[in-house]
């Protein structure tokens, strides 16, 4: 403390100090996470996959072959969206499968290690000179940060994982302003799986939710993050893509049957969701 100054002012310029450093960090961790969204964004659209889909190129560079039933809990992802990511990533060159033993083994290829070492390798390389730069004690201290700070966001997202799957409560229907309750979701779904092949109207889902077609597409997609027509429309590619696997139907046939109409509706919707035409799908399927 310099000579003169008070205790108490002393105290507040260190607050205030330590204020600024706080601020400082979290406005830089943003930042950090700001950059590496959009290096992945970036990412992906070089190895011409889609951005959920490095996820599992990360688990299975630095797992190794990893038995394909384990990957959904490994990714906290549904079982159907990870069948659509290693499909993806399959045609595409980047993942094979093997057996190990009993079990159905994926595991990158070589020429998807050759393209994660071209894209990512200058960072860990840049990224492992600058720490070099660091006493060790310095380097202890941001360890022990990233490691709190990484367990933070991990209970946050068990919590809200844990609140998505609770029962419909009084606070939860208030937060989501009218959300639609498990039970009448849950109706909405058998109806569409029920029906994919028929014509389903707004108004057919709103009357198993005991709403106003207005209302309903609203909530709906609080609830849900989509809109009513483009669930309809996921649900009956996904048809698709299993009829495709397990039948030897025309893609016009396939078409009718998952309630897509036409073979050019059905591969415009397909390609949209899964990266590749119903044609292209079938041949990298064959071709296994």
């Amino acid at each position: 403390m310099r000579k003169g100054m008070k205790p108490e002012a002393g105290r507040t310029r260190d607050a205030a100090a330590r204020k600024r450093f706080v601020n400082a960090i979290g406005a830089e961790v943003v930042r950090f996470q700001d950059v590496s969204s959009a290096f992945d964004d970036l990412a992906a659209e070089i190895l011409a996959v889609e951005r959920r889909d490095l996820p599992v190129m990360t688990v299975l560079l630095h797992a190794g072959a990893t038995p394909v039933s384990a990957l959904p809990l490994a990714l906290q992802e549904r079982r159907s969206a990870v069948v659509l990511t290693l499909d993806r990533l399959e045609l595409a060159g980047y993942v094979r499968r093997r057996m190990v033993g009993q079990q159905m083994h994926i595991e990158l290829t070589e020429h998807a290690r050759q393209w994660i070492g071209r894209l990512w390798e200058p960072l860990r390389e840049e990224g492992g000179a600058l720490l070099q730069t660091y006493a060790t004690g310095d380097l202890a201290t941001m360890s022990a940060f990233m490691s709190r700070a990484t367990a933070i966001q991990e209970r946050h997202i068990r919590r809200l994982r844990r609140w998505l799957t609770m029962p419909s409560t009084r606070a939860r229907r208030a937060h989501l302003r009218g959300g639609l309750p498990p039970a009448a979701l849950q109706r909405i779904r058998v109806f569409v799986e029920a029906n994919l092949e028929r014509t389903i109207r707004l108004a057919d889902l709103a009357v198993r939710a005991g709403l106003s077609r207005y209302h309903f597409a609203r909530v709906f997609r609080v609830a849900t993050g989509t809109t009513p027509r483009r669930f309809v429309e996921e649900r009956r590619v996904e048809r698709a893509r299993q009829l495709i696997i397990e039948s030897d139907s025309s893609l016009a046939d396939i078409a009718l049957q998952s309630g897509l109409g036409t073979q050019s509706r059905l591969t415009s919707a397909f390609k949209k969701r899964t990266g590749f035409t119903p044609a292209e799908y079938r041949r990298g399927r064959r071709r296994r």
